[in-house]
């Protein structure tokens, strides 16, 4: 029984977690390589990341991650070997990394992913978001959002709507309004559709309430579906 029971502990997880005091407003950049990043706001001034190796770990020393504060930001990442040998390709054969975060309801976020999802939930401050191959959901933002995916469909359901960016090569964007938005959206597609009805090369505009804040989405084969 030796054997199996090795086996399990090589493919384990292995842990580790780092905490920063903040101000409150911190800017949190993570970037991730084939895994998923989360991030929840909670009360406080902490940023705590945890960070989750899933594979071999004979097969961990082809991953590095790295995070560190600097002044206001809390900067997180992996690097493919060495963070200090800054390489740019990691193998597809290396352990999957998984970042979650708990930050300050008012941090500012910059998270990109490649092949791995994007999650927030409850953050307020201003987001920066990009996937190559990976969904993104983001639920309870109140201030300006840009989103970013090649191969990923996006769910939006902000709590306050602003200023808002979307782009989306080959994924589906489906935007959740709160009661009494206030939103002039223009979306452009080649192929999708919005609300489930074909949308004509060159796009779309349709308001909602006064129309005061600008919600741009753009497609090349993804549909728009807003609710309200």
């Amino acid at each position: 029984m030796v054997l199996p029971l090795l086996l399990i502990l090589a493919a384990a997880p292995s842990t580790q977690t780092w905490t920063f005091n903040t101000d409150g407003t911190p800017e949190v950049h993570i970037g991730n390589v084939d895994g998923a990043v989360r991030v929840d706001a909670v009360d406080g001034n902490d940023v705590v990341i945890t960070v989750v190796w899933e594979g071999a770990e004979s097969s961990r020393n082809e991953v590095g991650v790295e995070v560190v504060q600097e002044k206001g930001a809390i900067r997180a990442r992996v690097c493919c070997g060495p963070c200090e040998q800054e390489t740019w390709s990691c193998r597809r054969s290396g352990p999957s990394v998984k970042f979650t975060a708990k930050v300050p309801r008012r941090a500012r976020l910059d998270l990109a992913t490649v092949g791995g999802p994007v999650t927030v939930a409850g953050v307020k401050g201003r987001q920066s978001l990009a996937t190559v191959n990976g969904r993104v959901d983001v639920s309870g933002s109140e201030e300006r959002l840009d989103v970013s995916t090649v191969n990923g469909t996006v769910a939006l359901a902000p709590r306050k709507v602003v200023a808002t960016s979307v782009s989306s090569v080959g994924g589906d964007v489906r935007l959740k309004l709160p009661a009494q938005a206030d939103v002039r959206l223009e979306f452009n597609t080649v192929g999708g559709r919005f609300n489930d009805s074909p949308a004509r090369l060159g796009g779309r505009e349709q308001t909602y309430g006064s129309g005061t804040h600008a919600v741009d989405v753009s497609t090349v084969g993804g549909s728009l579906t807003v609710q309200q």
